[in-house]
């Protein structure tokens, strides 16, 4: 008794075949492969042209030749380069330019191209390949330093859970505010590592601080106020490199007209990633629920920011910060299910690569009014 089929495979019909057509057509390898055909081409018959016109193969002339053969090597790698100069020599041929010169010259000059083809496409094709490897390097580096940064970072949840994923909406929203200054790769890094360590010396600050409900004692304000130089010192101890994140972790809570802490720096004396972090911690911190406080409205937040301009915030920071949370580029506890995954920022052109890719730790961003729209962010001063 036969089997039963239980699935058989659908027929391709003539959409399925021509859809493919159109794909291939579309995609971008394609059109960079017609385009270099095209090039190429072109090239090959204008250097004919010129050198015929000039009297010949036996013209210095000639040498244009190898103007089409590098173009293919590189479009297409050595064999298009060898082809290219193998269609050089058959162009440049005493038969076809009517040039008195002897086959064995003509013959020489189709070698000399095509061999020069040839190796320019194989050096182009094993640049390609070790540029590559180099990316790859670069990126395994990038997600590892990222991975280590993120590990620091979920430290301050595990002993803080009231603020748990403040950290990494300040982040987000920092780095939002650095893009709208169009602010190089290296700083936008920076400012988004900052955000999301910022508060990484409270590892070392007792819980009995972190989570006091009422107004903390001189003493106890001292002890918190030196998470700020403890966080930017442990992240020097790991690498010098992290200096710019070091240095906004530090100045987080430098004020604009020096009265803040750790330096009492003023003005642009803080640097720049710290004024970042500053503004946007403080204003995610307004609006999330505390053991201290209750959250406050949206609106009085925008006030107090805009109150403290010049005072506290660098005031040309507060107006765009607003323009972005009224777009909806800035993040809050009212519109995040979850902590927002880890990212590191590439550059303002490229997307993030995304480090954390716990499936359970997953954000749900909800969809808000102006309304009912809040923002969250750092804790005590």
């Amino acid at each position: 008794m036969a089997r039963p089929q239980l699935w058989t495979e659908p027929k391709t019909t003539g959409f399925d075949l021509f859809g493919r057509l159109l794909g291939t057509l579309r995609s971008p390898r394609f059109r960079r492969l017609a385009t270099g055909s095209a090039l190429t081409g072109a090239l090959l018959v204008a250097c004919g042209l010129i050198i015929e016109s000039a009297g010949g193969g036996n013209t210095p002339f000639v040498h244009l030749f190898y103007i089409p053969v590098l173009v293919a090597a590189v479009a297409f790698g050595s064999w298009g380069g060898l082809a290219a100069g193998l269609v050089a020599g058959a162009i440049s041929a005493p038969a076809v330019m009517g040039a008195a010169e002897t086959g064995a010259a003509w013959a020489l000059r189709t070698v000399i191209l095509s061999g020069i083809g040839f190796a320019f496409g194989s050096g182009h094709e094993l640049l390609q390949r070790r540029l590559g490897q180099r990316n790859h390097l670069l990126k395994k580096i990038s997600t590892i330093h990222a991975r280590t940064l993120s590990t620091f970072a979920s430290t301050v949840d595990l002993r803080d859970k009231p603020t748990s994923g403040h950290s990494s909406r300040v982040a987000h929203n920092a780095r939002a505010l650095g893009m709208a200054l169009g602010l190089a790769q290296e700083t936008l890094r920076a400012v988004y590592w900052a955000g999301l360590l910022h508060d990484l010396g409270k590892i070392a600050v007792p819980e009995r601080i972190l989570q006091k409900p009422g107004t903390l004692s001189p003493d106890e304000m001292v002890t918190m106020r030196r998470h700020s130089d403890i966080g930017a010192n442990l992240l020097m101890s790991v690498s010098a490199d992290m200096r710019q994140i070091a240095d906004g972790v530090r100045s987080h809570h430098e004020r604009w007209d020096g009265s803040g802490y750790p330096g009492q720096l003023r003005g642009d004396a803080i640097p720049l990633v710290g004024r970042i972090v500053s503004v946007v911690d403080v204003f995610e911190a307004l609006t999330c629920k505390r053991p201290y406080r209750q959250p406050q409205p949206v609106s009085e937040v925008l006030e107090f920011v805009r109150y403290r301009s010049g005072t506290w915030f660098d005031p040309e920071l507060v107006p765009i910060l607003e323009d972005l949370y009224w777009q909806g580029e800035i993040f809050t506890a009212a519109s995040v299910d979850t902590n927002l995954p880890v990212e590191e920022p590439v550059s303002i052109e490229e997307p993030p690569i995304v480090i954390d890719t716990d499936h359970d730790r997953r954000s749900t961003i909800r969809a808000t009014r102006r309304s009912d729209y809040h923002l969250g962010s750092s804790g005590r001063p």
